[in-house]
């Protein structure tokens, strides 16, 4: 597998997961409270990111079912962290919960970036625990996957604010620039062909 590959195993896994979390998220959502929903949304995403990019490392990994695992939880945990993270120093701040719609392109930019370093760091401590046994030859994953994701959602959320492009393009554009800053490690651990 190539950085192009899990480049674009990464783009659809995490639009895929996105889509199938706010699907899965609507119809639970009149069942069942917001605490139950979130968990099972954000577990939803990262089950769907994991098993998109277990397909390009299961000739690299002996048991990919544990890097989906390993996805789905961390990314659960995460997402789910880094939203009361940013809720809860909105509230600080402002005295009100921010909503992300009526933030300014600054502001949320910054948001995400706090939600991509915070989701990013348990998502990047979770597959390295996968990668430390497996593939030990990867270097630098966390701090990767959480630089990663933080830049990938703010830059695509500025992109998109100055643009007037919509959500879609955001989640394509996160997925892809989150995919290739976290295919380097795997690159220069020559497990991956440029």
């Amino acid at each position: 597998m190539n950085r192009i590959q899990w480049t674009a195993l990464t783009a659809v896994g995490l639009a895929g997961g996105l889509a199938g979390g706010v699907l899965l998220g609507m119809p639970l959502g009149k069942i069942v409270n917001a605490m139950i929903v979130t968990a099972a949304v954000t577990c939803a995403v990262g089950a769907i990111l994991g098993s998109f990019q277990a397909i390009g490392l299961r000739r690299l990994l002996r048991r990919p079912i544990w890097w989906i695992v390993a996805t789905m939880i961390g990314l659960g945990t995460g997402l789910a962290i880094a939203v009361v993270t940013v809720e809860q120093s909105g509230i600080l701040i402002t005295g009100h919960r921010p909503q992300l719609t009526h933030l300014s392109t600054p502001v949320r930019a910054i948001s995400f970036v706090v939600l991509g370093l915070v989701a990013g760091s348990i998502l990047g401590v979770a597959q390295w625990l996968v990668l430390r046994r497996q593939l030990p030859t990867v270097k630098h994953w966390i701090p990767s996957t959480a630089v990663g994701l933080a830049v990938a959602l703010s830059a695509s959320s500025v992109i998109v604010d100055l643009s007037g492009l919509g959500a879609i393009v955001f989640v394509a554009l996160a997925g892809l620039a989150f995919g290739a800053l976290t295919s380097r490690p795997l690159s220069n651990a020559n497990e991956l062909r440029t």
